[in-house]
């Protein structure tokens, strides 16, 4: 009765219900489709395509090819590995943590340097920021081969430096020695990623307005205590996501010490990602190399997990 009564405000009512679910339920999916196919194609169909590969026997002259299903024999065979270990510690540790704890204090010790009012003053602050960006523009390859050269036991410019000065006798093999060759490794991937944590650190310092540190001159405070407890609490977030991807990076990073050591002398610079490759691609076992894959990810989302569940307690326990 009080359609035909009102059939006009039916179908006004009707058609306004169309229109909005069009407007709720299609728009939002249609925009975000071209980013998600993006991501399927690009990233998770290679993550699903290698956890394949890690249950079967293949052999990297059989891709193309189906390989034999065999379940988890792979990574039983990798975790029984005597190399895996100390693979592990060398990522975990002297790759990752070292140079992480690193990047992080220097990043966040020259971001404040550079934040400095003299440099506003005198204009070149633009300059300063060009000049810490050409280690990062540099490309990896031509960084580590740059390195090699410098580090050279004959010609290198550190060991003549040295030999200049008296303070040793002969070329130092720093890149064969145990004994330095961890300490060249890092100190290359910290000269080329420290950049990249400086920038992030001095955006955030900028973002920070002035006037809070005006105020807090006034009331007495020095230097020391306005960036112990107004600039550092005010950079936890940044420090927290720089952490997050610094460490993620870095854990999986391949390129520094296959470039610069191939995992020597002997297996003493070995990391999770040269075992990976040197199983896969020298070995020719491909379905082992996607397990220590597969491990190295699941390590990876595991900290994350971790990491993420440890801010987030902080900050509810904070905000309490």
């Amino acid at each position: 009765m009080s359609v035909s009564a009102n059939p006009d405000g039916a179908l006004a009512k009707r058609a306004e219900r169309r229109g909005s679910f069009r407007s709720w339920h299609f728009e939002p999916y249609g925009l975000v489709m071209p980013a998600i196919l993006i991501l399927a194609i690009f990233f998770a169909g290679p993550a699903f395509y290698n956890i394949a590969l890690s249950f079967q026997d293949l052999s990297l002259f059989d891709l193309g090819k189906e390989g034999r299903w065999v379940g988890f024999a792979n990574f039983a065979t990798v975790l029984k590995d005597e190399g895996i270990a100390g693979a592990l510690f060398n990522t975990a540790f002297l790759l990752t943590f070292v140079t992480v704890v690193i990047r992080l204090a220097l990043g966040l010790a020259l971001a404040i340097l550079l934040n400095a009012e003299v440099f506003a003053r005198w204009r070149i602050g633009w300059l300063v920021r060009s000049l810490v960006l050409v280690p990062f523009v540099t490309p990896p390859v031509v960084a580590v081969a740059a390195w090699k050269w410098l580090l050279d036991p004959r010609y290198g410019a550190v060991n003549q430096l040295l030999l200049s000065t008296g303070l040793i006798d002969r070329g130092i093999p720093f890149l064969s020695r145990t004994s330095t060759v961890w300490g060249a490794v890092e100190t290359m991937l910290i000269w080329r990623e420290l950049p990249f944590v400086i920038i992030t650190f001095l955006a955030a310092l900028q973002s920070i307005p002035r006037e809070l540190r005006e105020a807090a001159r006034i009331d007495g405070a020095s230097e020391f205590q306005i960036h112990l407890r107004i600039i550092l609490p005010m950079l936890k977030p940044v420090i927290a996501v720089v952490a997050l991807l610094t460490t993620i990076w870095t854990f999986n990073n391949f390129v520094y010490v296959w470039l610069a050591t191939r995992g020597g002398p002997g297996d003493y610079t070995q990391v999770l990602a040269t075992k990976m490759y040197t199983v896969s691609f020298v070995d020719y076992r491909v379905g082992e190399g996607a397990a220590i894959g597969v491990l190295m990810s699941l390590m990876m989302f595991a900290f994350a997990l971790i990491y993420l569940g440890v801010l987030s307690r902080r900050k509810r326990g904070a905000s309490s």
